[in-house]
């Protein structure tokens, strides 16, 4: 009896799924169908498109193709541009600085000279002055620091000292 109630019931889920089976694929085939009509429709109409409409496409394609090539072209005169820039860096450099320390008679260093105007460039080619000839020279009693130089103007007192 229990073997009996259970192939019924496996013959009527069977019986069951077999009739959603077909009616899964006769609606399947209705909508392929469909489909396939709606694309057909879509593809003769646009075969079929007026001259008008052609030309039109034509024309927008060429316009396209002459902006990819203008752009095109506006790249290469770019990388061009940068190339030629990237070539005049080198040739425009400016020589290097050299600075050299003329040695006087008396064994000391030649003060830097007014050429700079600047008093920082000044102090500090003074400074390399004193710091080789330190170096070189070996003397026990440093090089005498110049005064710095005078924000205002001299007393007269001390220019009719000098007189």
């Amino acid at each position: 009896m229990i073997s009996n109630l259970g192939t019924k019931l496996f013959q009527s889920v069977t019986d069951r799924a077999g009739d959603l089976g077909e009616k899964f694929e006769e609606e399947f085939s209705r909508l392929s169908f469909n489909i396939t009509a709606e694309i057909d429709a879509l593809v003769t109409e646009v075969i079929s498109l007026s001259g008008y409409v052609k030309v039109t496409l034509v024309i927008l394609s060429i316009l396209l193709i002459l902006a990819i090539i203008r752009l095109t072209s506006y790249g290469f005169r770019c990388l061009a541009f940068r190339a030629k820039t990237w070539f005049q860096t080198d040739e425009n450099k400016p020589p290097p600085q050299v600075i050299l320390l003329m040695p006087t008679g008396d064994g000391s260093y030649r003060p830097s000279s007014t050429v700079y105007a600047d008093p920082q460039t000044k102090s500090v080619i003074d400074r390399i002055q004193r710091d080789s000839f330190d170096l070189f020279n070996d003397y026990s009693v440093p090089a005498p620091v110049p005064p710095p130089p005078r924000k205002k103007p001299p007393m007269l007192a001390a220019m009719k000292e000098n007189v």
